[in-house]
């Protein structure tokens, strides 16, 4: 997958004391289909560590159902 350009600068705000980016567009994004059953995988990589990637599935855990199931599509 392709890493996003670097924002330019007179594009990056500051957050609100609230907010918090969470995209990390250090990471690379792989997805697959299974050859036995009908089921999607998602190869996020690399990490540093076990400890970095345990956390980060950890996120993702608490923050991709929000994502994905709960997000609304504009055209």
């Amino acid at each position: 997958m392709a890493k996003r350009p670097p924002p330019k600068p007179e594009d990056i705000k500051e957050l609100a004391k609230n907010e918090e980016f969470i995209s990390r567009d250090d990471l690379d994004i792989e997805v697959y289909v299974g050859n036995d059953e009908p089921i999607v995988y998602v190869k996020i990589h690399p990490f540093e560590d076990f400890e970095d990637a345990e956390e980060y599935a950890e996120f993702l855990h608490n923050t991709l159902p929000l994502l994905l199931f709960e997000t609304t599509k504009i055209q």
